[in-house]
């Protein structure tokens, strides 16, 4: 099994932990860490094949680690932070339901196992549901309101 498998779980295991939590921070840096493994490894591929998809994948996770950069900036329930959410929420889904798609596409290779191809499918489906649930929490009233002093 790919070890960049096994290692992307960290990251997926960080967001699911935010979520569970309500812990923002937590939730942006899983999503934050696995774009930081997916963007490095499109770049290497794009180099050595030179096939432009692998760069504007590699440009896409960079979209999603710009979006999940980790702040502690707390949920204080206005407007402003709650249409963001929604944006951010509804991109970090639709990144991650890209991969899903993108990961089923690519062809079965020595590196790339139909194991690899499934585990990688379900971190990007986690990754893809992830948001949702975030989704539902804040404009349901369930995320803890404090100020950002």
């Amino acid at each position: 099994m790919d070890p960049l498998v096994i290692v992307a779980g960290i990251p997926t295991l960080l967001a699911i932990y935010g979520v569970i939590c309500r812990k923002r921070m937590f939730f942006l840096l899983g999503y934050f860490l696995y774009s930081l493994i997916v963007i490095p490894n499109e770049i290497i591929t794009y180099t050595s094949n030179g096939e432009i998809a692998h760069l504007s994948y590699a440009f896409l996770w960079f979209i999603q680690a710009v979006l999940a950069f980790p702040n502690k900036l707390n949920y204080d329930g206005t407007k402003v932070f709650k249409s963001f959410g929604v944006k951010v929420f509804f991109s970090l889904s639709a990144v991650n339901l890209f991969g899903i798609i993108l990961v089923q596409a690519m062809p079965v290779s020595l590196e790339l196992t139909d194991t690899t191809k499934n585990i990688a499918a379900l971190y990007h489906g986690i990754l893809a549901l992830l948001p949702l649930a975030g989704l539902f929490l804040m404009t349901t009233n369930r995320i803890p309101v404090s100020s950002n002093d």
